[in-house]
């Protein structure tokens, strides 16, 4: 069985590539760099059937950390309510608990994350899998 449309969709969302045709891809007459995309074209065409319902269950696992992620904004506005204090940190871990599953499909996938994306870049601009030299 292999994987949906939708299930391909969401990996590439969750991998933070573009979710557009190869002509919306350019911009100012620029081309945008998607160099690993077909990476994960192929990757998506070829995910052995033993492994479908694993990629599927990290999907699932990613879309609610999203919909968390969501939900939190919502506790922004207050640090405590009576007794309870809200954890003002909370939109910050379910980022990174984001970025561990989504390094655990690229792991699965063996593909690279999209590298200009924000969600896989640390606090200091540099893309995951990067390695920092002085």
């Amino acid at each position: 069985m292999p994987l949906t449309l939708n299930d391909r969709e969401r990996c590439r969302y969750h991998l933070g590539y573009l979710n557009v045709s190869p002509a919306a891809a350019i911009s100012y007459g620029m081309v945008r760099p998607i160099q690993t995309l077909f990476l994960v074209e192929e990757a998506l065409n070829h995910v052995i059937e033993d492994s479908v319902d694993r990629v599927r269950r990290i999907i699932r696992v990613m879309d609610d950390i999203e919909l968390k992620l969501v939900d939190a904004q919502d506790r922004l506005a207050a640090d405590a309510l009576g007794d309870l204090k809200i954890r003002a940190t909370e939109p910050d871990q379910l980022d990174r608990e984001y970025y561990r599953w989504g390094m655990r499909l690229a792991d699965l996938l063996g593909v690279p994350p999209y590298y200009l994306s924000p969600r896989y870049r640390n606090s200091s601009g540099v893309a995951a899998g990067n390695v920092p030299v002085r």
